[in-house]
């Protein structure tokens, strides 16, 4: 720590954040803004891009590769497990991402181990998988059994592949239980709650908070991206994560 307070590298660094439009920051609070600004000596890759799945992210790799990172943080699978809530839903992004297979449990490790192994025999990089965060704040809906084992899955690729974790899922879950109640909007909902989300935010001038607050969440603005309190809950794990490997290398 320097002496004002702000967390700073020894040496510039590279630090790749990859994922889908929780990470790109554009729908929701920028996390990876948030790191930018308690690390100013580390250059930051935003390496999110909006709808994508695991499957995308290894589509892409070879660019983060070339860049050589020092450190890839990865939060990636929120699009896997949407698309695994329907047929329709299924075709919608099998259709629009071009993927080999049907979204599936076992599609999603099988590419998440291949991009976490490209990493490590293609770069020196410090790698830590982030796990998913909730789908909606209703611990007793069927989206929440089904991030789990999502959840299980990273898991289950961290311990093989020796990586770090950064338990996302596990964080905001426990600060949701904890949580007052509230009557939050309906899990069929949330496709139409991100796009009123963007009308209001982009359109209306509305913060992400206000909009979290309108829809009755404590973390998340529309049931799937992050309003400012959820955002911060990310930054802060990586952040530890980030100070870590910059100790360990002073």
């Amino acid at each position: 720590y320097s002496v004002t307070g702000v967390q700073t590298c020894a040496l510039p660094i590279f630090i790749v954040c990859a994922g889908d439009s929780i990470t790109h920051g554009i729908i929701s609070t920028n996390w990876v803004g948030m790191l930018e600004s308690r690390f100013p000596d580390c250059r930051f890759i935003n390496a999110g891009v909006n709808s994508e799945l695991a499957y995308n992210l290894l589509g892409r790799i070879d660019p983060i590769i070339g860049i050589n990172p020092d450190i890839v943080i990865i939060l990636i699978g929120t699009n896997d497990v949407n698309a695994t809530f329907g047929v329709r839903s299924t075709m919608n992004y099998f259709t629009m991402q071009k993927l080999p297979e049907f979204p599936k449990p076992w599609f999603y490790k099988e590419i998440l181990t291949l991009i976490v192994r490209r990493l490590k025999k293609e770069t020196g990089a410090k790698i830590a998988l982030a796990s998913l965060p909730p789908i909606g704040e209703d611990p007793n809906h069927y989206s929440w059994i089904r991030i789990k084992e999502y959840v299980e899955i990273i898991k289950s690729v961290v311990e093989a592949e020796k990586t770090e974790y950064l338990p996302l899922y596990e964080t905001m879950t426990e600060y949701i239980l904890k949580a007052p109640k509230k009557q939050c909007i309906p899990f069929d909902q949330i496709g139409n709650a991100v796009k009123y989300a963007l009308w209001q935010h982009h359109m209306m001038g509305k913060t992400w908070d206000e909009i979290s607050a309108h829809f009755g969440y404590h973390l998340l603005v529309d049931g799937l991206h992050f309003n400012t309190k959820g955002g911060m809950i990310m930054a802060d794990l990586a952040s530890s994560f980030i100070t870590n490997v910059k100790n360990a290398n002073s």
